[in-house]
C-alpha cells in the first residue's frame, strides 16, 4: 500500500479565529469537527497562521500531551503549572502534559507560525499524573544529513526532547530538487505535512500545506520539484493500549 490518504490544505478543516486574528488548517481536527479523525496515538493536529496580535485565553486541558512547534514569530505562553508567562521563538518547541489538569494562555504575535499536535500517552493513566510542562530551544534541535537530505529530528531515542507517548519519532526534512529512497518501518504510521515546496511522495504530488498518511509500506520513493520542507510523524498502527478516541464522548474540560 502507497498513500493511504492524501488531503490538501482546502479539503482540511478551516478556521478562523478571534475576529479573524488567526487562521488554523486542521489535518487532524477534534472528533465532533468535520475531517481526518484520529488514529493510532496521534489525536488533534492544527497549523496556525497569526494575522495579528491576539491571546488565547486560559482554558483548560486534561489528560493528553501537546506539542507545539514554532516556525517562525514568536509566542508567549502561560500555564498554572509555572505561574509565569514563557516566551517561544522561531524554532523552540513545548511540551505540555496536561495529565491530572493544568490552564494555559498563549499569546500569539502577528507573523508566528506554528504547529500544535496532541498526542494520547494513555489517558487512562495519566489522568492520575501531575501536569508540568518543558521548553527546548532551537539549539537542542540539530540538523544533520542523511542520504543527501537535512534532516532535523525532534523526537528519537536518545534525543533532548522527551514524551511520555511511546511509540512514536518527529522529524522535519529538508530537500534538494531530486529523486530519493527511503526505508520506512512496515509497522508504523507515517504522517506527512509539506510546509513549503512541491514534491511526490509515491507519484502523489503534494504542495506546501499538503497533508498525507503513508502506512504498510517498506519504502519510499521522493521526488522532489523544487526546495522542499516536509514534516514527519512516526506512529504505531498497533497501540498498546485502548486510546481516548476509543472512549471519546465530549472534549469539555479537555
Amino acid at each position: 500500500m502507497s498513500i493511504h490518504l492524501h488531503k490538501s490544505k482546502d479539503q482540511q478543516q478551516i478556521e478562523s479565529l478571534f475576529s479573524g486574528a488567526f487562521t488554523e488548517n486542521k489535518p487532524i481536527p477534534f472528533p465532533d469537527q468535520y475531517g481526518t479523525q484520529a488514529y493510532s496515538n496521534l489525536f488533534y493536529w492544527a497549523h496556525l497562521i497569526a494575522h495579528e496580535t491576539s491571546e488565547f485565553p486560559l482554558h483548560p486541558h486534561r489528560g493528553f500531551e501537546i506539542l507545539t512547534f514554532v516556525f517562525k514569530g514568536k509566542v508567549e505562553h502561560y500555564d498554572t503549572a509555572s505561574g509565569v508567562y514563557t516566551p517561544l521563538e522561531k524554532g523552540d518547541v513545548q511540551v505540555i502534559r496536561a495529565g491530572s489538569g493544568v490552564e494555559h494562555s498563549e499569546r500569539i504575535h502577528q507573523g508566528t507560525e506554528l504547529f500544535q499536535i496532541w498526542f494520547d500517552p494513555d489517558f487512562s493513566l495519566s489522568l492520575k499524573q501531575e501536569a508540568g510542562y518543558k521548553d527546548y530551544a532551537r539549539e537542542e534541535f540539530i540538523p544533520r544529513e542523511v542520504q543527501g537530505v537535512e534532516e532535523t529530528p525532534y523526537l528519537y531515542p536518545d534525543g533532548p526532547l522527551k514524551m511520555q507517548t511511546p511509540l512514536i519519532a518527529i522529524h522535519k526534512m529538508q530537500f534538494n530538487p531530486g529523486s530519493y529512497t527511503r526505508a520506512l518501518d512496515p509497522g508504523g504510521i507515517y504522517s506527512c505535512y509539506l510546509l513549503e515546496g512541491a514534491l511526490h511522495l509515491d507519484q502523489q504530488a503534494m504542495h506546501k500545506d499538503d497533508f498525507c498518511i503513508i502506512r504498510e509500506q517498506k519504502e519510499l520513493k521522493i521526488e522532489v520539484a523544487e526546495a522542499s520542507l516536509l514534516f514527519v510523524i512516526k506512529t504505531p498502527a498497533l497501540v498498546p493500549y485502548a486510546c481516548f478516541k476509543q472512549r471519546y464522548t465530549s472534549l469539555a474540560g479537555l
